[in-house]
């Protein structure tokens, strides 16, 4: 296991498995070692998700990079124009590097790209679509007053800070949406295991019932969407289920 290429962290498929086996440690002179306790892992470590390694499907993080971002810049490429994209930085620690980097306006970069909205906040959106009266998609359902979540984000800067009460009716108050409150592509999994309540498979078949029985036939290596989440379910241990 503690082969060269792990040894000297050249990367490639042993460091994945390195810290997918929690055998990457914070100690910079030796990073890979077998049988470490918890609290010396690095905090890259994954070893929670290891079962996966005998799951009978296969599994991969780039589904974006081929479905969205690849495509996107292989049309920048041939056309010669960039994107104007909604992205905002309080979104991902990813994007909020980028912002602190480049700024809403990334010319200079291998890939030119102009995000206006990187400081806007998800209240400063849901403040401007309520006060405006924007429509918006019937999956978010509608923008109201969120009274338990009050106070929730104390401290956090957004444009209801700089309108006055008789401009903003809504001066101070927190907003949430009724339905989805983030949407992405519709089968995709990614964080479903920590949703409370209803989960997102859940309400696609009481919102879209056509689109949930795409789940019995989108395969992978012989098994369906729905098999692989029964699998899952049955072999994660640490009892968090995706509700189907």
């Amino acid at each position: 296991m503690l082969n060269r290429r792990m040894v000297n962290r050249e990367g490639g498929n042993n460091q994945r498995l390195a810290i997918m086996l929690g055998m990457l440690t914070k100690d910079k002179r030796h990073p890979i070692k077998a049988n470490i306790p918890s609290k010396d892992m690095s905090q890259f470590a994954q070893v929670k998700w290891k079962f996966f390694l005998d799951a009978p499907f296969e599994i991969s993080n780039r589904c974006c990079n081929v479905m969205k971002k690849d495509p996107v810049h292989r049309y920048g490429k041939k056309t010669g124009r960039h994107p104007i994209t909604a992205q905002m930085a309080s979104e991902s620690r990813l994007r909020s590097q980028k912002w602190l980097q480049n700024g809403c306006n990334a010319f200079d970069i291998k890939n030119p790209i102009s995000n206006p909205m990187s400081f806007w906040t998800e209240q400063d959106v849901l403040l401007y679509i309520k006060n405006f009266n924007i429509p918006i998609a019937s999956v978010y359902g509608d923008v109201v007053v969120d009274y338990e979540g009050m106070g929730q984000i104390e401290g956090q800067m957004s444009f209801a800070d700089f309108m006055d009460a008789e401009e903003f009716d809504l001066d101070r108050l927190l907003l949430k949406t009724t339905g989805s409150y983030r949407t992405g592509c519709i089968l995709c999994g990614f964080g479903c295991h920590l949703e409370k309540g209803e989960g997102r498979f859940q309400r696609l078949h009481r919102t879209h019932p056509k689109a949930y029985k795409v789940l019995d036939h989108v395969t992978n290596s012989g098994v369906t969407y729905r098999e692989a989440i029964e699998w899952i379910n049955e072999n994660n241990g640490k009892g968090e289920i995706i509700k189907l």
